[in-house]
């Protein structure tokens, strides 16, 4: 006997709108998704699986947490599979396809979201150690950093000055300033920020991590005395945007995820870095 694919149950009207499903999609929690989604519509992982064309084992993983989602193919997958819309979890809306309907003030266009937009990330400890891991392995001939300290990257990664000698002497161009630790400017910041010196202490540690790229091929270690408005993280045609808020360390502060279209938000930050990398001096 041949079996035949049952297809998904129809889902409520209102199941995203829910506030523990708009919760789990702000999070990014698929895992939570998924059940919450068999729970309103009794879809089983064999269902779900075939729908977004992933084995049943990894929809059975992912919802009990042994399986965590950050590829943007599989939430794209997913996101298509079930029905999510993709504006709920940060995904660009399909080449030609209607936006969701966006609520605002009466008499107020609704705004779309940048097609170069990948994702919005609530702070920058909310952006997966793998996706840095990835953009810097994947970089194949430019890499931009423009940060005040950044020690988070190589405090939280033991290969990372290992990592960019590799790129650099394999050709890839990078580019990596630093703030100045004796300038007020960085000064100012850290007494913005309710930790006085603590910000140029930690600018020192990262030039200390970062000494043995002083010399190194293809790598340009730099300084640089400006008032940073955004950190930003540029590979080839991906970029991360680290926004800067007044009284709050960047950790805490919304990440854009970038991907290069011409005459964009990208090529708007990308100047940006250009603007400070002519004002720099060498670390």
């Amino acid at each position: 006997m041949v079996s035949v694919r049952r297809p998904l149950p129809q889902a409520p009207a209102d199941l995203w709108d829910r506030p523990d499903m708009s919760e789990a999609l702000a999070r990014r929690d698929i895992g939570a998704v998924f059940k919450i989604y068999r729970q309103w519509t009794g879809a089983t992982q064999t269902q779900i699986a075939a729908a977004c064309e992933v084995p049943q084992s990894h929809v059975s993983e992912i919802q009990n947490g042994r399986r965590q989602v950050t590829s943007l193919e599989i939430f794209e997958r997913i996101a298509d599979g079930i029905g999510i819309p993709r504006v709920r979890i940060g995904l660009a809306d399909k080449p030609g396809s209607v936006p969701e309907p966006r609520t605002g003030p009466p008499g107020v266009p609704a705004a779309e979201i940048p097609a170069e937009m990948v994702r919005v990330y609530p702070s920058r400890t909310a952006v997966p150690g793998d996706l840095w891991r990835t953009l810097f392995a994947e970089a194949t001939h430019q890499v931009d950093v423009l940060v005040i300290a950044g020690l988070f990257l190589p405090d939280g990664h033991a290969d990372f000055t290992a990592v960019l000698r590799r790129k650099g002497a394999s050709g890839v161009k990078i580019r990596y300033a630093l703030g100045n630790p004796e300038s007020p400017v960085i000064a100012l910041r850290g007494d913005e920020e309710g930790i006085g010196d603590g910000l140029a202490a930690r600018t020192r540690i990262t030039l200390t991590y970062l000494a043995a790229l002083r010399d190194a091929p293809g790598i340009d270690l730099r300084l640089h005395s400006t008032t940073l408005y955004n950190s930003i993280y540029r590979f080839d045609g991906d970029m991360l945007v680290n926004t800067h808020v007044y009284g709050a360390p960047a950790a805490h502060s919304p990440v854009l995820h970038l991907r290069e279209q011409p005459g964009g938000l990208f090529d708007h930050y990308a100047a940006s870095f250009e603007r400070v990398w002519a004002t720099t001096e060498g670390a």
